[in-house]
């Protein structure tokens, strides 16, 4: 066995090694009510056991700043220092600075050639105070005892060092491991080896020795009070042992029977169960379970079981503060002297001690026992083993239910994209705009989970929001309603906050929503419970909202929100294309409505100061010069707008052309551009135009061959215009743009100013608004200048009507 090579691995040693740090100190003293040191005995049966506890006891001298020695007898040298390497030391570091030495029997026990006590105790001596000469804290000794089979030392001598060790290490700084291998040293002499050491290390165990005698001290067994102490002790532990083992092996039954019972109840029920488990495994008289929630970031109590006649929340108090802890270190939490809530008496809480188990992320379980130091190690053990088993199957149940959702939202998703598939069709095979609304509503209300399904249009002079389309169960429930896009509360419904937000959103439950307050009763009585709006989004333009409903709350997840979305946009991109087809393949125009919020222009301005709506009524542009503006007010003060307009550095001049009963019409020469002139440069039409406290609302004509898209962004670069409305809507005249080219072919510019400054100043109307003279001084020319443009362009357009018609 001398020469064996060391099979034990780091791994092993580090699994198989008992622990130092806690039964020794640089002091020799360890708490024990006799006179104890830190002299150990290992006895030990194979290499394995021999060095498993060698290489930690080496450490820990090395971390203490110990000079530690290693006497060698029946191991090699090499095996050692294997040994010690595959535990994690640097062994070469140790040797080079002398912190580890290695000694034979010869260097230490048998220095003169046999074996002498003192001698030994002096190389002992010496080599503490070279120690202490070298700045270290003590010295830690361990040798292999075989050599005395290769000596002359009887039995007695051997014991009596052995004595004579503990008086040296009483006193002195020294930490001894004897090791004696059971298998080469007498029963009798290991009897009395053991009593002489105060430590023990048997089968990976270090202990205090309950059997050890004290130097000096002359022991009678027959008669010895401390010897029958130690006997009854030893008698008491071992009785304590078999109850806990008893106690062990009926948990680990239980435990058993538990999991089986965890793994084989429905996912859904585990939460149920755990407190009755719990329960039935301790043999407590109350357990509880809280779960963590992970919406209101607290732990909460889910149930409870317990045959006591008390009140449960009262004894769930005793753990509340402690489980938050529990939780967060996931550190077990025993207790066995529970104290009673403040303002609850002790009779009203019965429980004297507890234990606290963490569950990972799912919670906490409690456990609570009506006697004191109920919660022994054995207990505790137990307890953390079921937290353990109890986890495993809350994951299980947490992966299961992950698992469905997924097949859940599977499902829901090949639903979802077999409705897309058909509604491409029908985008694809549809010829109007009409028709693409109709057939979308009809097909999505046909799919689960909705019933009712309908497209409105933003009517931006009501500022409401009007059906074009429905399909499914509704019975009147569009008629029975009104939906706005203001800040009113029926504006802030998901309908309205689409339109103005170009968002998507959702009510996932009508009854409990705030925002779907004015139109709750309504729906209820339809029997929706939630809905989603969509915005029909295509690049700048806007075609209205689709809106679903459903008969079950929270019916419409993230997924299906996401796909409604992009739905939305293919449904917009698809109205687009035919509105532009249709205007390329017929004469006609198409017809864009916009709205500026937040202008400041000159007509903004006043609209805003004086607190009136602003009619744009047209512009004329000069040959030479600013523009001359016209627009009409409806009851307000007009002297309030000539006051404002005249304080404005844009308004050259500003006068009133017709005061009628509420109308009042207005002509301004204007210096600065204004919105109504941006949209004239971009070669629009206007065809209405209504300037507001809030906003301008704008209704212009563009050519077919006008990109929509391109015409907004250019608008967009002097002010920030939302479009809200395209239609394709047939010329007023069927040759209109003709007549156009042909007028503007005839006229020159300033016969053209001249004649649409008369019609606009009502020089047209009888009676006349404005005369002649009035219009000269206005255009700054002549009268008979004036009249001259004016017949010489009225005779033109004559030619063009009836010589060309």
């Amino acid at each position: 066995m001398g020469e064996r090579e060391s099979n034990c691995s780091g791994e092993t040693l580090e699994q198989h090694s008992p622990t130092f740090a806690a039964t020794t100190d640089n002091d020799g003293h360890t708490g024990d009510e006799y006179d104890s040191n830190n002299h150990f005995a290992l006895l030990y049966e194979t290499q394995e056991d021999q060095l498993s506890t060698m290489v930690p006891f080496i450490r820990e001298g090395l971390n203490q700043n110990e000079r530690c020695l290693y006497i060698l007898a029946e191991n090699t040298e090499a095996n050692v220092v294997s040994a010690l390497r595959n535990g994690g030391i640097d062994v070469d570091a140790a040797r080079e600075s002398g912190q580890l030495l290695f000694h034979n029997a010869e260097d230490s026990y048998l220095g003169s050639g046999s074996f002498d006590r003192d001698a030994v105790l002096d190389f002992w001596e010496t080599s503490l105070l070279t120690a202490y000469d070298k700045g270290y804290a003590g010295i830690r000794v361990t040798g292999e005892m075989t050599w005395v089979f290769d000596s002359d030392i009887d039995p007695d001598s051997l014991v009596a060092y052995e004595e004579a060790l503990n008086s040296r290490c009483s006193d002195e700084d020294y930490v001894l491991l004897c090791q004696y291998n059971r298998e080469r040293f007498s029963s009798e002499l290991l009897s009395k080896i053991i009593d002489h050491h105060p430590k023990l290390v048997y089968d990976d165990t270090v202990a205090e020795n309950v059997y050890y005698i004290p130097p000096d001290e002359d022991i009678d067994q027959e008669h010895s009070n401390r010897y029958i102490d130690w006997q009854l002790q030893s008698l008491v532990e071992r009785a304590r042992a078999e109850k806990a083992s008893e106690r062990r092996e009926r948990g680990l039954r239980s435990l058993t029977a538990a999991t089986q019972t965890l793994m084989s109840v429905g996912s859904d029920s585990i939460g149920d169960r755990v407190a009755d488990i719990a329960r039935d495994v301790l043999r407590v008289e109350f357990t509880s379970y809280w779960p963590y929630n992970e919406n209101s970031g607290e732990l909460e109590l889910h149930s409870s079981s317990t045959d006591l006649q008390a009140d449960v929340p009262s004894l769930a108090d005793l753990y509340e503060d402690r489980a938050w802890q529990t939780f967060i270190t996931e550190q077990t939490d025993a207790s066995n002297d529970l104290p009673s809530p403040s303002g609850i008496a002790a009779s009203e809480t019965p429980l004297r001690s507890g234990v606290i188990v963490t569950l990972g992320r799912h919670g906490v379980f409690c456990a609570g026992s009506t006697r004191p130091n109920e919660f022994d190690e054995v207990t505790v053990n137990l307890a953390k083993m079921l937290g353990t088993s109890i986890e495993r199957a809350l994951d299980r149940s947490h992966r299961e239910q992950t698992l469905q959702t997924r097949n859940n939202q599977l499902d829901r998703l090949r639903r979802i994209n077999s409705v897309i598939r058909e509604i491409s069709n029908v985008l694809v095979e549809a010829d109007t705009r009409t028709a693409i609304e109709q057939k979308v509503c009809e097909r999505l209300a046909k799919s689960d989970p909705y019933q009712f399904v309908w497209i409105g249009e933003q009517d931006v002079k009501t500022d409401t929001v009007t059906p074009r389309a429905q399909a499914g169960i509704q019975n009147g429930y569009l008629d029975s309603i009104t939906v706005t896009t203001d800040e009113t509360p029926t504006g802030r419904g998901p309908i309205g906050t689409a339109v103005r937000t170009r968002t998507v959103q959702v009510v996932q439950d009508l009854l409990t929503d705030p925002m779907f307050t004015p139109w709750r009763e309504k729906a209820l009585t339809h029997g929706f419970r939630s809905c989603i709006s969509v915005p029909l989004m295509y690049e700048q333009s806007f075609y209205g909202v689709l809106s679903l409903y459903t008969d079950t709350p929270n019916a419409i997840d993230e997924m299906e929100q996401d796909v409604m979305g992009e739905l939305g946009e293919t449904i917009a991109h698809s109205i687009d294309a035919v509105e532009t087809k249709e205007t390329l393949q017929t004469d006609s125009v198409t017809e864009l409505t916009l709205t500026v919020q937040g202008s400041n222009d000159v007509l903004s301005r006043i609209a805003r100061d004086v607190g009136c709506q602003i009619h744009f009524d047209g512009l004329v542009p000069q040959t030479a010069g600013p523009a001359h503006f016209f627009f009409t007010t409806q009851n307000v003060d007009p002297n309030k707008i000539l006051t404002r307009g005249s304080q404005l550095a844009g308004i050259t001049e500003i006068q009133i052309i017709r005061n009628e009963d509420t109308d009042c019409v207005f002509e301004a020469i204007v210096t600065e551009p204004t919105l109504a002139s941006h949209v004239v440069d971009q070669q629009a039409v206007i065809r209405s135009l209504t300037i507001s406290e809030e906003k301008s609302t704008i209704v212009v004509d563009i050519p077919p061959t006008t990109d929509v898209r391109t015409f907004v962004e250019r608008v967009c670069t002097a002010y920030p215009v939302d479009l809200v409305a395209r239609h394709t809507r047939d010329r007023s005249i069927t040759s209109q743009q003709d007549l156009h080219d042909t007028v503007d072919e005839q006229l020159t510019d300033r016969q053209r100013e001249v004649l649409k400054t008369a019609y606009l100043s009502g020089f047209f109307e009888s009676p006349r608004v404005r005369t002649g003279t009035e219009l000269s001084d206005t255009l700054n020319i002549s009268q008979s200048t004036f009249t001259h443009h004016l017949r010489e362009a009225e005779r033109r357009l004559c030619e063009t009507v009836f010589e060309n018609g």
